[in-house]
């Protein structure tokens, strides 16, 4: 518990805007498919924004959760707006806030109906190589509401903190996400194992990557020659279809894997029935509605790699190690702050994952994660929001990375 919970006493009310998922037992976070196979099959759901909602919740020491959600048309009721202005803050979950792309005006209307502190916990930036554009009008205004409401906003890495200084933002914290500090350990002792003893490896898939679909095929296919490999899935909807027809819990199973099969055929994913693709997917494809079970199956592996951002790093926070492949602004924003070992997407036509492997320096990463927690702790209580971070790496023995 922070020093702020302490003095006054009590756990605080807070208000959370646009949480991602459902939460369960406190601080347990599931899709909004969960326990439903059939809806799973036919929305889209990124358990990754669940991983950074549960650990935010996980991190934060309160007493009361509120959700807020901003209405599409209209304003919220006074009586919600009552509601907000008796809670001790808002955050805002971690995500992809900083963009050109961005329609947040229902919920800066929100926020300027209410008095209460809105503080940023984790956001980050995402724009295209090179840009130097980095938000529109409706994004600007959102940012900078939350900027004026908060003493520091939590960011990503510099690209964000380069981001919020060109719409006037300074009062930026550098921690990267708080998925990586679920476990609110100050430091983390990650298991090392060499590629030659790598027995169980985890493969993250984001197969929507523009640009790296044949690399990505690619090392699917010969990790899982090498590897006991599973394929972890964070929400494609044709993956999701896939694994519950293979496992007949779906209505017209053998109707429903037609259908995903011939999708993925026509997205060039896959190249029919014969497909070693495929058959892969039938024999090692996992699907997860709930955090705690991606987290379960990530702890029984030795070692994870692939292209989800948040899936690798579920996977560290609970001291697996994971070898990052890195492909947007984004992807390399994250390795850079957290010094979380990586090859570049972008130039591994001559690629090894053996020597890519054994040459990755986790005890960087190791010293970096101390940096960074110290980082989140200054966050967390200069912000006044309680917490449950154990250890004592203090604000003001904190060096940039």
């Amino acid at each position: 518990m922070s020093e702020t919970s302490q003095a006054n006493g009590r756990k605080p009310h807070i208000g959370v805007l646009m949480p991602a998922g459902k939460v369960i037992n406190h601080d347990h976070v599931v899709t909004h498919t969960f326990n439903d196979p059939q809806k799973a099959t036919q929305l889209f759901t990124n358990i990754g924004d669940c991983f950074v909602y549960e650990s935010s919740l996980r991190i934060l020491d309160y007493a009361e959760l509120f959700p807020i959600y901003a209405p599409a048309t209209g304003d919220l009721t006074e009586k919600q707006v009552d509601k907000i202005n008796t809670l001790d803050y808002i955050f805002l979950r971690g995500s992809n806030y900083i963009n050109t792309n961005g329609q947040w005006d229902p919920i800066t209307r929100v926020l300027e109906k209410t008095k209460v502190p809105v503080i940023a916990f984790g956001i980050g930036v995402q724009v295209p190589d090179n840009s130097e554009e980095y938000v529109n009008e409706s994004t600007k205004r959102f940012l900078q509401v939350v900027a004026d409401r908060s003493v520091t906003l939590g960011v990503r890495g510099e690209l964000s903190r380069t981001a919020l200084k060109s719409i006037g933002i300074n009062n930026v914290r550098v921690f990267g996400c708080p998925t990586m500090f679920r476990h609110c350990k100050p430091s983390l002792n990650l298991k090392r194992v060499s590629a030659g003893d790598i027995k169980n490896l985890g493969f993250t898939l984001r197969r929507k990557t523009y640009g790296f679909a044949t690399l990505q095929r690619y090392m699917l296919r010969t990790l899982a020659d090498r590897y006991n490999t599973e394929i972890l899935c964070a929400g494609e909807l044709e993956e999701k279809t896939i694994f519950y027809a293979n496992r007949k819990q779906i209505p017209d199973s053998e109707k429903a894997m037609a259908g995903a099969v011939k999708a993925l055929v026509e997205d060039k994913w896959i190249y029919g029935a014969e497909d070693p693709l495929l058959k892969l997917y039938l024999s090692s494809l996992s699907v997860f509605e709930t955090v705690q079970d991606f987290e379960e199956a990530e702890q029984k592996l030795d070692a994870v790699t692939g292209f989800r951002l948040h899936g690798n790093l579920l996977a560290l926070a609970n001291e697996i190690p994971a070898l990052y492949v890195t492909y947007d602004t984004r992807t390399r924003e994250f390795v850079k702050t957290l010094g979380i070992p990586f090859v570049d997407g972008r130039h591994m036509d001559r690629f090894s994952f053996e020597e890519a492997w054994d040459s990755a320096d986790f005890d960087h990463f190791e010293k970096t994660y101390i940096r960074r927690f110290g980082e989140l702790k200054a966050f967390l209580e200069e912000n006044s929001m309680a917490h449950r971070l154990g250890g004592d790496p203090t604000p003001n023995l904190i060096k940039a990375a």
